[in-house]
């Protein structure tokens, strides 16, 4: 719309597409996915894809486990659109989202170790309420959701200054923007386009992202991913630290885990890197990450 003036918050989700591309070196573009609106992130594109399929169907209401953001740009779509929403929290969400996704009027309800440890819960309450189970982990609207938007936004954004992608590289967690991405390239271009997943490595924990030991529906099924390239914590935190001081921007951990990883294999390829967030919301994780530093320089010291 002109001026940048919207009826509501769907119309303004998809007014801000194309989310920005940023150079932050010389061989290598940012696309900016923290300028999504409500849950600033890339998860506000699978959740609208997500919410007007339940509406296309029907359903009086919605029923979801995760972790963070796609929870939270569901409870406020369901807001908006008159759908009831429950979601199921994992023990290790960060207790911030629970209080931002009830300010939307979501139910919030207490799920076991982890997301994939919690659908048994959530299948219950889907058959007793008569909700609509999305399931982001195996749903391929999450898939399409980054086909028809994100990485189409890439290609027309990098061919509007003469140049073609070699190398995309995304962190992993549902597989969903990683996948999607990856699958519109290799259809449009081949191997020419090479798509590397990033993970946490071995016992570190990178909010929004997770290994893929027991395997990803997504992955498996399109093989789209040419390599994955394991990042630790520290590695995430100061990636996060070499963007903020070279581009001037605050980006999530997820985010510094891409960077990390583009700094380790960078050899010259025209590269985007997917930064799935902001860092706003991780200042304590960030403190947290600086005081062990801090303290294992003083033991070295």
């Amino acid at each position: 719309m002109s001026n940048r003036v919207f009826e509501n918050v769907i119309e303004l989700m998809q007014g801000m597409w194309p989310t920005p591309l940023l150079r932050i070196d010389e061989n290598a573009w940012a696309k900016l996915e923290f300028f999504n609106p409500i849950s600033h992130s890339v998860k506000d594109r699978t959740a609208l894809y997500l919410v007007l399929q339940a509406i296309r169907e029907g359903k009086k209401g919605l029923v979801e486990t995760t972790s963070g953001n796609t929870g939270l740009a569901m409870a406020a779509l369901a807001a908006v659109t008159n759908l009831k929403f429950t979601v199921f929290l994992p023990k290790g969400a960060s207790k911030g989202y629970r209080v931002l996704i009830k300010i939307f009027g979501a139910e919030v309800k207490d799920g076991r170790n982890t997301t994939t440890d919690t659908l048994s819960l959530v299948k219950e309450y889907e058959k007793e309420h008569n909700y609509y189970h999305p399931d982001q982990f195996r749903n391929e609207l999450n898939v399409r959701a980054h086909m028809e938007t994100t990485a189409k936004e890439i290609d027309e954004q990098m061919s509007s200054i003469g140049l073609k992608v070699e190398r995309i590289i995304a962190s992993m967690g549902t597989g969903g923007h990683a996948v999607g991405i990856g699958k519109y390239f290799k259809d449009k271009y081949g191997s020419g386009v090479e798509l590397v997943g990033v993970v946490p490595a071995m016992g570190s924990r990178i909010p929004g992202i997770k290994r893929q030991d027991e395997g990803n529906p997504f992955v498996e099924k399109y093989g789209v991913i040419d390599r994955v390239v394991e990042v630790t914590t520290l590695e995430a935190y100061e990636g996060v630290k070499k963007v903020a001081r070279k581009a001037g921007i605050l980006v999530g951990l997820s985010s510094g885990a891409v960077y990390h990883a583009y700094e380790r294999i960078n050899d010259g390829k025209v590269t985007v890197l997917i930064f799935p967030d902001d860092g706003l919301r991780y200042v304590e994780e960030f403190e947290i990450l600086e005081q062990t530093i801090t303290e294992a320089q003083g033991s070295h010291g």
